[in-house]
């Protein structure tokens, strides 16, 4: 079942497995650029996580737009320079208005759409245990994150640090995505209250106003943690999100995620 098109207001999540195709379905419907770039990964696991990313962008456009794949225009220039890694941008005639995002960590890909506004998704599994986590963390955390999020990251138990630590930068990753910023900005620039806080952006050193942005908190599964951004202003934004096995239908999301 082919995805319905976007509601007014909708944001939709679609996750996937990279492990679960054959890279001969994944390359199929993809451009010269993206195959290109894909050769240049070093391991069989980051090129497959680019290549499900690219194919399943491809496939949820193109049910959007009404389009093959493999006509979907996707501009991925970055700001800096003329090479072609930067925050992906739909370019057929008339589609300004679509916004789409890709992230990818360890076995999970997500893409996400809205029409709402420029937004961004953020996925990262969570680290194994090990006996120096807590502190690793922390020196992290020191560059990662502003003074009063750093407070409260130290007022909890160690065993809890990491997976804070991990909420946290989500938030940060998909909200400066969403900007098209990304890590250009110090991250312990932006501040998104404490990990047991709702998520919110609550100070951070752009024009766009921080209560402008939408922040929603996503379930990728155990193991994982997630959000979506979306530079939404006042608007309301419902998040969709769908678990993708077979990759040939996209299916309708069913899991609403409340704004």
């Amino acid at each position: 079942m082919i995805a319905a098109a976007l509601e007014a207001g909708e944001c939709r999540v679609w996750w996937a497995d990279p492990r679960e195709r054959a890279l001969g379905t994944l390359t199929a419907t993809l451009s010269g650029s993206e195959l290109e770039r894909a050769r240049r990964f070093h391991q069989e696991r980051d090129r497959r996580r680019f290549l499900t990313g690219s194919w399943l962008l491809r496939r949820v456009a193109a049910a959007q737009l009404g389009l093959r794949p493999e006509d979907v225009q996707v501009d991925r220039r970055c700001p800096d320079c003329p090479k072609p890694h930067g925050k992906p941008h739909i370019r057929n005639d008339g589609q300004e208005r679509l916004h789409v995002s890709v992230s990818h960590s360890t076995n999970l890909v997500a893409v996400a759409m809205t029409t709402v506004g420029p937004l961004g998704v953020d996925v990262e599994a969570l680290p194994a245990d090990s006996a120096d986590s807590a502190d690793s963390v922390d020196e992290v955390a020191q560059c990662a994150l502003s003074p009063t999020e750093r407070s409260a990251l130290r007022a909890l138990r160690e065993s809890e640090r990491r997976a804070a630590f991990a909420r946290l930068w989500v938030r940060k990753e998909a909200a400066l995505k969403a900007t098209g910023h990304g890590l250009r900005i110090p991250p312990d620039q932006v501040e998104v209250g404490g990990p047991d806080d709702a998520p919110a952006v609550l100070r951070w050193p752009l024009d766009v106003p921080p209560d402008a942005v939408r922040l929603h908190v996503l379930d990728p599964g155990e193991g994982y943690v997630g959000v979506v951004a979306v530079l939404a202003g006042d608007r309301p934004v419902t998040v969709f999100e769908s678990r993708v096995g077979d990759l040939r239908e996209i299916p309708v999301p069913l899991t609403p995620v409340a704004a």
